[in-house]
């Protein structure tokens, strides 16, 4: 069977669509990602910072020098500082650490999308394209599949980020104010705002997805049948 122009178009224009939007949705991945490695190496130092430091002064109660330490000004800074040092070396560590993992998570979207690019180029400059041009079309019909299943799951997997958000504008808010009230309402109110965001914009642009999702596998099918 002979095939359909119009199909092979059709296919074309919805492959590009997506990787257009894949494209997007890798920048805004990257993005949400580069803003939970700060706000998790922000929360480490601080939990690192006072659990160093609390434990260190039970070890001091215990030892019966707690009084002594903290009433000889040299020795309580230097105890501040070695917490604070252990902190920000674990924040660092922290941040490091899942810049790693998440450059690891996008690395597969990333190379799918450079590869469906390249088969894609490669196909609309084939000057045989029932021949060449239709193999190198089926393959990037097999990335986008590869595209279909991966985003999704990239796009669902950090829904605690609000919570985690929330947490760190507790702290900052209790550290600037001084106020347990207030830390806690601007926790509250951050939390609750990026929970509506992602429920907003993530779940609403993933219905998108999966409606793209079906009329490229309805003119994948089409394609096909006329191959």
């Amino acid at each position: 069977m002979a095939e359909d122009p119009s199909r092979r178009q059709e296919i074309q224009f919805s492959l590009r669509s997506i990787v257009e939007s894949s494209d997007k949705w890798l920048g805004r991945l990257r993005k949400r990602e580069f803003r939970v490695r700060l706000a998790s190496a922000f929360l480490t130092t601080i939990l690192v910072f006072a659990g160093v430091g609390v434990t260190s002064l039970i070890i001091l109660y215990f030892q019966g020098q707690i009084t002594t330490y903290l009433h000889n000004t040299s020795q309580a800074y230097a105890l501040i500082t070695a917490s604070g040092l252990v902190g920000l070396m674990s924040g660092f560590a922290t941040y490091f650490l899942l810049r790693r993992k998440h450059n690891s998570e996008l690395k597969e979207l990333s190379s799918l999308l450079f590869e469906m690019k390249n088969k894609i180029e490669r196909d609309q400059r084939s000057e045989e394209p029932n021949i060449s041009g239709g193999a190198i079309t089926e393959g990037a019909l097999s990335l986008a599949d590869k595209v279909f299943t991966l985003l999704p799951k990239l796009v669902r997997k950090r829904s605690q980020d609000s919570l985690l958000f929330g947490v760190v504008a507790f702290i900052l808010a209790g550290l600037f104010s001084s106020n347990l009230g207030v830390a806690i309402i601007v926790g509250v109110i951050v939390w609750l705002y990026f929970r509506y965001e992602t429920r907003k914009t993530y779940e609403g642009e993933i219905s998108k997805l999966e409606e793209q999702k079906k009329i490229f596998e309805q003119r994948k099918k089409e394609f096909m049948e006329s191959l």
